[in-house]
């Protein structure tokens, strides 16, 4: 049996340096995972593929049921007196979209680039922390850590795999939390994100004959001059943050869906409307009442309500981890270190799984990995790729950034 002799927190800063992650080993487990289709609700072959790899390097992974997706897979080591380092990601993609010149399947790499479904959202984010994950528990720091991998489900749906990881408890006494999307690459770092909060306006007008409209009122005329009325409502702002566009953060809303009517001839006397406000750290979850202020201003002959969804899985609060947190120096000094720069620190446009575990267990979060910005930036888009230069350094920097929490821990 090792004897295991404590090292002070001074110590740990000077264990000998890790060997490099090669990053063609990323590459090569990275196409190993784009080439595994795992749209949401079909992960389960990609599960099993991680759950073999975590088995085949002497981990013990357990599979966490997720209704109507694959199972979340969850491996850890270390002590667990400890504090929890918890180093997360998803393996679902979207469906595959209309304009794919590449196989999004054949994880081909061409003129320095990884063209393939999922390569930035998020499979090679998730190959670079499964093999960090691995050299961690290699490491020297491995005694001294409590690591958990989480490579989850149903992300792009949701968040089914990561609320069902909240609801078991795997995240309960993590002390930081570590995301592996990296919009924008390595010289960024996502310490929040806007918020959804999605709204039902239902207008109910008067039905008549389609050829005598004046005997009626239109809900669907109506909700038009709703939808021109709340499109011109003034947006909140955030001084001195920037978004994962590297521009100053702000609201914004969004009409997702309209419908009413029928195919009779007859005036449409229903009309809903689905709306989304993405909301900023510090600003107002709940605008129903601004909604319905500007509405009645219009002097409508409909009848029209609001309603904010409140459904768990449909209201997305917004976060900020503090810029002087630990956590958020360690990541910032670990990023200068990998690519010779201060990273950028943003705030994310988009509602993801970090807002479900900042907010409901109230962990400090970060997002960080290999990403790419402007033109390069297509996520959600056919030809989706990623630079190759940067699968090795990302891999290095989630390695890099769980010691450098251990050493302040």
């Amino acid at each position: 049996m090792r004897t295991v002799v404590p090292i002070t927190s001074q110590e740990l800063l000077f264990v000998v340096a890790p060997k490099t992650i090669d990053g063609r080993s990323v590459l090569g487990l990275s196409r190993k995972l784009i080439q595994i289709p795992s749209v949401y609700g079909k992960e389960t072959a990609i599960a099993e593929f991680i759950h073999s790899w975590m088995d085949e390097n002497g981990f013990t992974p357990r599979k966490i049921d997720v209704p109507e997706h694959g199972p979340d897979i969850v491996a850890s080591f270390g002590s667990k007196s400890n504090p929890k380092i918890v180093l997360t990601g998803h393996m679902d993609t979207v469906e595959v979209m209309n304009g794919w010149q590449h196989d999004p399947f054949g994880a081909v790499v061409e003129d320095g680039f990884l063209y393939g479904l999922g390569s930035l959202d998020m499979k090679c984010g998730l190959a670079a922390m499964m093999l960090a994950f691995r050299r961690l528990a290699e490491s020297d720091l491995a005694d001294h850590a409590h690591v958990c991998f989480q490579a989850v489900s149903g992300e792009e749906r949701l968040g089914d795999g990561t609320r069902k990881l909240i609801e078991s408890g795997e995240l309960d006494g993590a002390s930081a939390v570590i995301v592996g999307e990296g919009f924008g690459g390595l010289k960024v770092a996502t310490i929040g994100r806007r918020g959804g909060s999605y709204y039902d306006i239902d207008v109910q007008g008067v039905s008549s004959h389609g050829a005598i409209p004046h005997r009626g009122v239109n809900a669907i005329e109506d909700a038009s001059k709703v939808i021109t009325a709340i499109s011109d409502m003034p947006m909140s702002k955030t001084g001195g943050v920037l978004s994962d566009e590297l521009r100053p953060l702000s609201e914004s809303q969004t009409v997702l869906r309209i419908s009413g009517g029928s195919w009779s001839l007859s005036v449409p006397e229903k009309c809903s409307i689905r709306v989304v406000r993405c909301t900023i750290p510090g600003g107002k979850v709940d605008i129903s009442d601004e909604f319905v202020s500007v509405i009645d201003s219009l002097g409508l002959k409909s009848k029209v309500s609001v309603r904010l969804n409140t459904d768990p899985k449909e209201l997305y609060h917004p976060y900020m981890t503090p810029a002087n947190s630990p956590l958020v120096r360690a990541v910032s000094k670990v990023l200068n270190g990998i690519v010779g720069t201060e990273p950028t620190l943003v705030c994310g446009v988009s509602e993801a799984d970090d807002n479900l575990i900042a907010h409901a267990l109230k962990i400090p979060t970060i997002c960080m990995g290999p990403g790419e910005t402007g033109n390069l930036a297509r996520y959600h888009q056919p030809e989706e790729a990623i630079s190759v230069a940067q699968l090795g350094p990302a891999a290095n920097a989630y390695y890099e950034l769980v010691r450098e929490l251990i050493s302040g821990s």
